[in-house]
């Protein structure tokens, strides 16, 4: 590893992190993309966003490999070149922060990447690049952004591609009233950015709409583009789109599937208010989806072929597993080619995937391939018929939850010996073991005809079946969180919790559920987590009680990380004590928000 100088007036972006990212990569014996070392250390935002599993999901559509030469712009701590390099693909990772560029350098050791610390605008290579990654850059590029992109275009060998990822001006999330991620202040991109918003550090970010991102690539001579729209944005995508995907003749329903929530609430800050998937859905009804998403992720070279071969055309769209452990990541990638497929892989093919515990198991875990079922699932009937105040439409479909499960529910004793988190011992209701995912999610057909009903997704297994009226209880809370993650509309009041909201669900029910409690379930789920995720069931119960306590009403205030809060304790954490004091005001604030 060459040696990374550290002058003490590179810190223009700086958050505080980077002395502590930088230790624990140090000190990490699994440097990985997905490494659950890595991921154990994630407690606030710059850990999630350097460690998190779902940074590298955003080039999933992007074709590395063998005899590819990548050059990363801004490369942060590395996670795109460790990415790229784990391809095989040969890496120069360019980084202006000389901490970041010695993080960058210690998670890709052992690779071939070339880590460099300094500015990309200064960067001559005789060599050129096969790809040019800037990623989350293009905004810092200063008052000429249209040379830094020629620039970047005149590093790119013949058959040459950039990528740029970046925020959309226009985006979703700023109508709704959500705060520019880099100034911290609502509107201000979508007002064009007046001089009044800007510090004299910020004062030249700039992100663009679509049609401005377009016309300064072609001005730059890469006038053969391919658009993807990652959702909720490319920093942690879920679910990444094509342009085709907004002009399915089901899309509506399609990309309400593949987003659910448009937006990553958990780092965005405003005051975010109305039902932002019914706002999403009036939006892609309207033609314009594409055009709004919150993010963009662009393909762009001189000549339509080298779309090709450096970019996949042929998926209709990505969706990737939450976060869990490495060898459990999952990606559903969506084709349409005359019928819609979806194949199902591990993200990293070198783990098998295995068992995730002793009563936990990944049903097919070498991946699937199958026909995508169409059509809204029962989740999207259920929020609909809630918006609409319609409590008898929502009890019809739970019955018809119900009725799917009592299909292959069976009535037996279970053993100490058998017994689970999700199956108590005793005199139970047992459905199978695959029916852990029996979410309304994870239903499609008509709720007035059960039978039609069909279970999609399968994809968990418990040993020995499943307690039907645990299901119940988690297919409710599901369902409520959903409600309040998506800022649904609803006939209770709007300080109606989680926790209670699904109650009121599980009182719809057609039959009694027995003994389990929401508590029961948190504690059932934690242990869930533990298998698939890792960690420690008292943290996990302690972030799924929080999340039970939460409500629509919580929504309407963010706290993102370009929050005055976050910047405080960002600035906090630079100085001597300072993580600890920021951590102590970050427990406080927990401890006196309202219990709901």
């Amino acid at each position: 590893m060459r040696r990374i100088d550290r002058p003490v007036n590179d810190r223009r972006w700086r958050d505080g992190s980077e002395d502590r990212i930088a230790g624990i990569l140090r000190d990490a014996t699994d440097r990985s993309s997905g490494s659950d070392e890595l991921a154990a250390h994630i407690d606030d935002w710059p850990t999630r966003y350097h460690f998190g599993r779902a940074r590298t999901n955003l080039l999933h559509p992007i074709r590395l490999g063998p005899g590819v030469r990548v050059l990363d712009v801004g490369a942060g701590s590395g996670v795109n070149s460790r990415w790229a390099a784990e391809q095989g693909a040969t890496v120069v990772a360019v980084e202006g922060d000389a901490l970041r560029a010695e993080a960058a350098a210690l998670r890709c050791a052992g690779l071939d990447v070339d880590v460099r610390h300094g500015s990309a605008g200064d960067l001559t290579d005789d060599e050129g690049f096969d790809v040019v990654l800037c990623i989350g850059v293009l905004e810092y590029a200063g008052d000429d952004p249209d040379r830094f992109l020629g620039h970047l275009a005149g590093l790119l060998r013949p058959g040459g591609a950039l990528v740029v990822a970046i925020e959309n001006r226009f985006g979703l999330a700023y109508w709704l009233q959500a705060d520019e991620d880099h100034l911290g202040l609502a509107f201000v991109g979508i007002e064009g950015y007046p001089p009044v918003a800007a510090t004299e550090a910020t004062a030249t970010v700039r992100t663009f709409s679509r049609p401005e991102l377009a016309e300064r690539l072609s001005g730059a001579g890469l006038t053969s583009q391919r658009w993807y729209q990652p959702f909720p944005d490319y920093k942690l995508p879920t679910a990444i789109l094509t342009d085709r995907c907004f002009d399915q003749p089901d899309a509506v329903d399609l990309v309400d599937q593949l987003v659910g929530p448009p937006i990553d609430r958990s780092r965005m800050g405003g005051r975010i208010t109305g039902d932002e998937r019914a706002i999403h859905r009036q939006v892609v009804a309207a033609g314009m989806g594409a055009e709004m998403a919150n993010s963009f992720l662009v393909v762009a070279a001189r000549e339509q072929g080298v779309l090709e071969r450096r970019s996949d055309g042929d998926a209709l769209a990505w969706r990737f597993t939450g976060d869990r452990r490495r060898a459990h990541l999952r990606v559903r990638r969506i084709t349409d080619g005359g019928v819609r497929r979806i194949d199902r892989r591990p993200i990293h093919r070198t783990e098998a995937g295995g068992p995730a515990g002793g009563w936990l198991h990944l049903r097919s875990p070498g991946g699937t391939a199958d026909d995508y079922t169409t059509g809204p699932n029962l989740e999207q009937v259920a929020l609909d018929r809630l918006r609409a105040g319609d409590i008898d439409g929502v009890r019809a479909v739970l019955a018809t939850w119900w009725a799917v499960a009592d299909r292959s529910a069976t009535e037996r004793q279970v053993t100490d010996e058998e017994a689970h988190p999700f199956l108590p011992a005793g005199s139970r209701t047992v459905l199978p073991g695959d029916h852990l995912d029996l979410g309304l999610d994870n239903l499609v057909g008509p709720v007035e005809r059960p039978a039609e009903v069909l279970f999609v997704d399968d994809e968990w297994e418990a040993t020995g079946g499943v307690d039907r009226d645990l299901a119940a209880v988690r297919t409710c809370w599901k369902l409520a969180t959903a409600v309040v993650s998506g800022g649904t509309r609803h006939p209770w009041p709007a300080s109606t919790t989680v926790d209670r909201m699904a109650a009121k669900f599980c009182d719809l029910l057609p039959g009694v559920v027995g003994d389990p409690s929401i508590d029961h379930l948190h504690v059932a789920e934690a242990a869930l987590r533990v298998e698939a995720i890792g960690g420690d069931i008292a943290t996990h119960v302690a972030q799924l009680r929080a999340v039970g306590r939460r409500s629509v009403a919580d929504r309407t205030v963010g706290a993102g990380h370009r929050s005055p809060l976050r910047r405080r304790l960002a600035a906090l954490k630079r100085l001597p004590g300072g993580r600890l004091l920021a951590s102590l005001v970050r427990r406080l604030r927990r401890v006196s928000r309202p219990s709901g």
